[in-house]
């Protein structure tokens, strides 16, 4: 995997916000938006690293482009990795090999070009309908990679990623609205999840669907909940 080019992003994040292009041995060249904590450059301390995933039709400028998101998500001492996946429909495969990209591939370059902590329970994953389905399926198949996982209106598939073990230490945070299309398969995470022993909060929150206006608080819900977690520095 090398890296191709590396442009600064512009806007409220200023020069500590930058657009990587990685070239993937499992699904091709890759964008990825990294969104560093204030003061990293004048700084040599290591920081713990949430992979953020958009949902279908979206790309990796998806998060920045919402309104103050990188101040709300500096509020965390973290990096914020943005991959940009596929923007159609992801069958079965196609997750996998992504899922495989970001946990292998994608982690390790973080880990190797920027000062993470570099540990499981200083690493997190969660995305939104799409990056939802992806981020848990990651976490799944990968609880060694990442100790908490956050899933808003996941559009899980209904096949289940081979079992993870309770004892891999994860937490997942899991969150859909009730007028949502998608609210059937986030019962079905979470039931899974029941099954597997794994620790998880879930919540249903009435009368929001598929939209920002449900995203934007969960993600501040979770940023929360991150600045309390094992492995992380508090906010």
């Amino acid at each position: 995997m090398t890296l191709a080019v590396v442009f600064a992003l512009g806007g409220t994040a200023g020069a500590q916000a930058r657009t990587v292009r990685i070239q993937s041995e499992r699904i091709g060249l890759r964008t990825v938006a990294v969104l560093l904590p204030s003061g990293y450059e004048q700084g040599d301390q290591r920081y713990p690293v949430l992979y953020l995933l958009h949902g279908g039709g979206q790309d990796h400028t998806a998060f920045m482009a919402r309104r103050d998101f990188a101040r709300r998500a500096r509020t965390v001492g973290m990096i914020v990795v943005m991959p940009a996946a596929d923007r159609g429909a992801m069958p079965a495969p196609a997750a996998a090999d992504h899922e495989d990209f970001i946990a292998r591939e994608l982690v390790a370059y973080i880990d190797a070009n920027y000062r993470t902590v570099g540990a499981q329970p200083s690493r997190a994953i969660a995305g939104l309908s799409m990056g939802g389905m992806l981020a848990a399926g990651a976490g799944l198949r990968y609880p060694q990679v990442f100790g908490t996982v956050g899933a808003f209106s996941p559009a899980v598939p209904r096949s289940e990623p081979a079992a993870t073990r309770a004892d891999a230490g994860q937490y997942f945070y899991v969150a859909c609205g009730t007028r949502d299309s998608l609210l059937p398969a986030s019962r079905r995470l979470v039931a899974s999840l029941e099954t597997r022993g794994i620790a998880h909060e879930y919540h249903e929150v009435p009368g929001y669907d598929h939209s920002w206006d449900f995203w934007d608080p969960q993600i501040d819900a979770f940023l929360q909940l991150l600045s309390r977690a094992r492995g992380w520095p508090p906010s």
